[in-house]
């Protein structure tokens, strides 16, 4: 994976700490698009001066050797700055990094240690390969001046926010630069996933205030997710706010019940509609509906809530089939998923907010009830299953990936475990409460 880094409030710390902490397998490239102080030379733990050409192949070979190495061009006439490699080395370097499986980190603007920045006319320098762009501010910024001292180029940022020069700066401020197409967002190339990052948040309530402005930056379509950090601390990640996305598998043809059980009512709406409101409810977004048997009828009964519709055509070769169509329709724009199925209709709200609230402080790539001594639907998949998932096949749903990630239970109560297969199990809805 390639990530450009770029803004604010601790750049260099990033890329250190990355490449400190990968796993052993994964060897970290580090370089720069622009420049970096002299001093920096040791966040990687070797250095090359890319003074004469070299192969891909041979800075691969340095790199596993070394395990992270810095590559910048040579100092600048001053002596207080590395240049960054030219465009072909920086291309070069790309094949570098996939020929040794590592991560290639790039620093693609400058903010002379300042927590705030809007980029100039000429930043970032973000290659066109990047696979994630990385803005970044310091939280110690909230209810300083707009100046100088805090904010590079202060006089750019007054002008993406519309405001003077001087003011006092509030959660709204950065909101604004953050989500702004001529601040933190100004040229991402199209494909790449932007994941932000709200260093310092070790201060009085920071960590309640960067939750906040997660929640309100992730409304921008273009953000995918947040990471509320302290750098310099340990742990360095406080919590993880991330765009969750929510797929209703609604394709089935019912056989066993020999009716489409998707638009029986239950307490006056239909069971889709059911788990449409959880979802809804429970702060998925986007929501996606993958309808088969009975489309339109389905779609129908949905009305005009805030949901896509997408249709599986191969819905009777078995559940994988929606489970990939809901994939696909929101793999690009999500960093987590969770899939509910249209026959649960005791899945609600509280349950979707509590298995969201876990995964902001856990590290498990999946995440699924526990009820009744048994793992219970829904369950939320990391964006590192979603390949996983792709691959499922045949009347198989998420389940099927168990065995190749980490998961973490949520205990919950049984009632959930009801779904609708039979008459009876209809006649039981309303004896459960």
């Amino acid at each position: 994976m390639a990530v450009a880094f770029v803004g604010a409030g601790g750049k260099s710390t990033a890329l250190a700490r990355l490449a400190a902490e990968l796993p052993p397998e994964i060897p970290a490239l580090l370089t720069t698009t622009t420049r970096l102080a002299a001093e920096q030379r040791t966040i990687a733990a070797v250095h090359r001066v890319l003074a004469s050409p070299a192969s891909p192949a041979e800075i691969a070979d340095e790199l596993l050797r070394a395990g992270s190495l810095l590559v910048t061009g040579p100092l600048s006439e001053d002596g207080r700055k590395w240049t960054a490699p030219g465009p072909e080395q920086m291309a070069e370097l790309h094949i570098a990094a996939k020929q040794a499986g590592a991560a290639l980190l790039i620093e693609a603007d400058g903010a002379r240690n300042r927590s705030l920045k809007a980029p100039a006319v000429y930043e970032p320098v973000i290659p066109s390969f990047v696979d994630l762009v990385a803005p970044m501010v310091g939280l110690d910024v909230l209810g300083q001046r707009l100046d100088e001292i805090y904010v590079h180029r202060p006089e750019i940022v007054a002008a993406v926010l519309a405001v003077e020069v001087g003011v006092e700066l509030e959660p709204e401020h950065l909101i604004g630069v953050l989500t702004h197409p001529l601040g933190a967002l100004k040229d991402v190339p199209p494909l790449a996933r932007v994941r932000l990052i709200l260093n310092k948040a070790d201060g009085v309530n920071r960590e309640q205030i960067a939750e906040k402005i997660a929640e309100q930056v992730l409304e921008e379509g273009r953000i995918q997710s947040v990471v509320i950090a302290t750098l310099a601390s340990d742990p360095a990640v406080r919590l993880r706010v991330e765009r969750v996305g929510g797929a209703v598998l609604a394709a089935g043809g019912s056989s066993r019940l020999g009716q489409p059980k998707q638009l029986i009512h239950w307490r006056g709406t239909p069971l889709v509609g059911h788990a449409v409101a959880a979802a809804l409810g429970g702060g998925l977004q986007p929501v996606v509906v993958v309808v088969g048997a009975q489309a339109a009828e389905v779609q129908r009964a949905i009305g005009d809530l805030a949901v896509e519709f997408v249709e599986n055509p191969a819905w009777q070769a078995g559940q994988s089939t929606s489970l990939r169509a809901g994939l696909a329709a929101l793999s690009e724009r999500v960093e987590a998923l969770i899939f509910l199925l249209a026959d649960m209709p005791k899945i609600d709200t509280p349950l979707i907010r509590a298995l969201v609230a876990r995964q902001r402080r856990s590290a498990a790539r999946i995440i699924a009830p526990r009820a009744g001594g048994r793992w219970a639907n829904p369950v939320l998949f990391d964006v590192e299953t979603f390949a996983a998932l792709a691959e499922v096949r045949g009347d198989q749903g998420g389940r099927a990936i168990f065995d190749q990630f980490d998961i973490e239970a949520l205990a919950w109560d049984p009632k959930i475990l009801l779904d609708v297969d039979t008459p009876e199990d209809l006649r039981g809805l309303d004896g459960q409460g």
